[in-house]
């Protein structure tokens, strides 16, 4: 490789931040390489390992003598079969870069990751080992870290030959950043497929004849400290839209109900109870949905979804934004959200969801996605959002097929 002032750069930093590293040890730990082609695939979070498992699985059934190797900053991902090894991914150094190619010497080079590893890239892309990245919904973030050397990420973006994107601003992010135009592929992001949550077929169409037209939402496993601001948003909302129903599903339904229950009626609300068996009538405003494993259903009947456990801290973080997302539910969330925070950045890139910073703002939030043009036009994105994950997993397959029988053809 040709002598680069920005590479030395970033050796040198992370040469000195990594003093105590030792690349011999890792690379004594690799094993032999195995014979025929090897496809190599970097993954950075452990909320991947899943999706990579899956990718190989789908590989391994079009070509069953193909090889893949793993590399993750940690542990092996769980589920890797007789053809995969695995190994840490050694400090990004070019030295390490060179021992490990020279030894393990892939085909393919794929990353699933939110950062650049520029020695490893540039060191790969040298020998012709062509280059990809899938989208897990943080590639975005790789765009975006472009300090201190912004012109070091975008020669590195250069060299993949092909970037599977999540969404258009991800894609429009690697494209700023420096990735080629004609090499970014807009086609969802590479996740394990998970079904939607069940429900029973017979509870839901009894629910949507007691519903009748009432417009409805969700507030999903609210808090008790998020409880009064739910109230308040409910009674403010049915000032404008008097026929409006709130469901309301506490955290830890079957504990926390008759807490819950005692709240709405200090609040002089009207509502029903699940738990009891009552369903709501004309009269009220609220239906307490205090009961357990019946997620499904409430977001099945509702166009918007309000998740709770992000507006106090202190909370477990509340539910997975996908579930609702995937049922073509809208959501609405508060600020706090680190624990499903990838989940919740997708759904806002595609205007699938809100964030509500104060609780004084949801009722006119609520009253704004119920609007019928806007609450279908968010709940297609959401669904798109939950459902687009085997269409990116085929697309990936279908392209790292086609690059390694080009690469066997060069190869005879």
């Amino acid at each position: 490789m040709s002598f680069s002032p920005s590479l030395f750069l970033h050796d040198l930093t992370v040469s000195l931040r990594n003093r105590a590293a030792d690349g011999q040890q890792t690379r004594a730990r690799a094993g032999p390489r195995p014979e025929g082609q090897i496809l190599w695939i970097h993954v950075q979070r452990r909320a991947d390992h899943e999706a990579v498992v899956a990718l190989i699985g789908e590989l391994s059934d079009r070509s069953p003598d193909l090889w893949f190797l793993v590399t993750t900053p940690g542990e092996a991902p769980d589920g890797l079969g007789d053809q995969c090894r695995f190994q840490p991914l050694p400090v990004d150094t070019r030295a390490n870069a060179i021992a490990f190619l020279d030894h393990w010497r892939p085909d393919l080079s794929v990353w699933i990751t939110d950062c650049i590893s520029p020695a490893f890239m540039h060191e790969a892309a040298q020998r012709g080992i062509a280059l990809f990245m899938l989208d897990t919904g943080v590639a975005v973030c790789t765009a975006r870290r472009t300090r201190p050397v912004p012109w070091l990420t975008r020669r590195t973006l250069r060299l993949f030959d092909g970037i599977l994107s999540g969404d258009e601003t991800t894609s429009q992010a690697l494209i700023s950043a420096g990735a080629r135009r004609s090499n970014v592929h807009t086609v969802g992001v590479l996740e394990q497929t998970r079904g939607a949550l069940p429900c029973q077929q017979a509870e839901w169409e009894e629910m949507l004849s007691v519903l009748s037209t009432r417009p409805v939402w969700l507030a999903a496993e609210i808090s008790k400290g998020e409880l009064d601001t739910v109230i308040a948003a409910q009674i403010q909302a049915q000032r404008r839209s008097h026929r409006l129903l709130l469901i309301l599903v506490p955290e830890k339904a079957d504990e926390t109900g008759d807490d819950f229950a005692q709240a709405l009626r200090a609040a002089g609300v009207d509502f029903a109870r699940r738990s009891t068996g009552e369903v709501p009538d004309a009269v009220h405003q609220v239906y307490l949905a205090d009961t357990e494993g019946e997620m499904g259903l409430w977001y099945r009947l509702s166009p918007v979804s309000l998740l709770g456990q992000t507006f106090r801290a202190g909370t477990t973080g509340g539910p997975d934004p996908f579930d609702a997302a995937a049922l073509g539910s809208v959501v609405l969330h508060g600020p706090l959200t680190r624990r499903h925070e990838i989940a919740f950045q997708r759904l806002a890139r595609a205007g699938a969801s809100r964030e509500i910073r104060h609780g004084k703002d949801l009722a006119q939030t609520v009253e704004a996605v119920l609007a019928p043009d806007r609450a279908a036009l968010m709940a297609h994105a959401a669904w798109q959002i939950g459902s687009a994950g085997s269409e990116a997993t085929a697309r990936a397959v279908d392209m790292l097929d086609e690059a390694l029988c080009a690469r066997a053809e060069k190869s005879r």
